[in-house]
């Protein structure tokens, strides 16, 4: 089968040769839509990364087997419309979960403590400790928004902390996550995105949220409603949010205002989605794709996450 990597991944040269073994063709660079479509026009199993994969993208591709998402996200492909026509969409769900289950305690951490607000102070010639107070996490309530490979790791860490750790996820009807989003002290969002995730935490569960709660996001922006989250945020009705992730975040390029402006508030701890990123992941991630492709090539797709349909 005709193999084609179409656009950037970030994995170790070990793996890419590992893949180039298998006949794949690898491009190190993020193509428009036209050169996308001339790369992958004769391709039977693709990667998509930094590139959407929209309904006119697939056409162009009338042999395409199988896309292989190389994340644990995939809503930048319209796996619907690949599955119409035939095309199994597969993810990679493992190889970041240490990493951004780490990076969203960290983020947590900066929040709760004020580390980001404290560090700019003294930066400014500011010394004023006994105004930067934070709390203890040991004994206080950390409610999971998702319990995945993600959230079972975060949950692992938080335990040894001393916290009490509870969780909802896609068999939690909506009462029980009325109540997390009222009764938690921290909330980590860990969830995918998709349609029953897609602004989960609406307007009217904003609303609930302790004035003391601590929010963070490593999951996927669109789940919470993101400008009704502004107003929170600027009114200080929550104590403050760590977010790694956006709506409207672009898959490479400059962020747009509205992420600006979230990152410029006072009570937010804000980065470009860099949760998955430390030194262990290009090994981790090339792994976990060359799997998937020896898979798809053998006629038995792991991690799928949107079945062909029959035609």
């Amino acid at each position: 089968m005709k193999i084609v990597l179409p656009d950037k991944i970030n994995i170790s040269d070990k793996y890419k040769m590992r893949i180039k073994e298998l006949g794949a063709v690898i491009f190190e660079d993020v193509p428009d839509s036209d050169k996308l479509k001339n790369r992958i026009k004769n391709s039977e199993i693709i990667t998509a990364n930094y590139v959407d994969i929209t309904p006119d993208v697939i056409d162009a591709a009338p042999h395409l087997k199988y896309i292989i998402v190389p994340a644990v996200g995939y809503d930048w492909v319209n796996t619907e419309y690949a599955a119409k026509k035939g095309i199994t969409t597969l993810n990679c769900p493992t190889f970041n979960s240490q990493a951004v289950a780490e990076y969203a305690i960290s983020l947590l951490m900066a929040v709760n403590r004020n580390v980001v607000v404290g560090s700019d102070q003294l930066r400014k010639g500011v010394w004023n400790p006994q105004l930067l107070v934070g709390r203890e996490l040991s004994s206080k309530k950390l409610g999971l928004i998702g319990y995945g490979n993600v959230g079972k790791r975060i949950e692992k860490i938080a335990l040894s902390l001393g916290m009490i750790v509870e969780y909802v996820n896609s068999q939690s009807n909506p009462n029980e996550l009325d109540t997390l989003v009222m009764s938690s002290d921290f909330i980590i969002i860990c969830a995918p995105l998709n349609e029953r995730t897609y602004n989960l935490l609406d307007e009217r569960r904003l609303g609930m949220l302790s004035p003391d709660v601590v929010l963070v996001n490593v999951g996927r922006g669109a789940i919470i409603n993101q400008k009704a989250f502004i107003k929170v945020l600027k009114e200080g009705r929550i104590r403050g949010a760590g977010l790694d992730v956006f709506d409207g975040e672009p898959l490479h390029g400059k962020p747009n205002d509205e992420l600006i402006l979230i990152a410029n508030l006072p009570n937010v701890i804000a980065t470009s989605h860099i949760a998955y990123n430390t030194d262990e992941i290009n090994d981790k991630q090339g792994a976990e794709i060359l799997l998937n492709l020896q898979a798809c090539l053998s006629g038995r797709p792991i991690n799928v996450v949107r079945w062909a349909e029959a035609n």
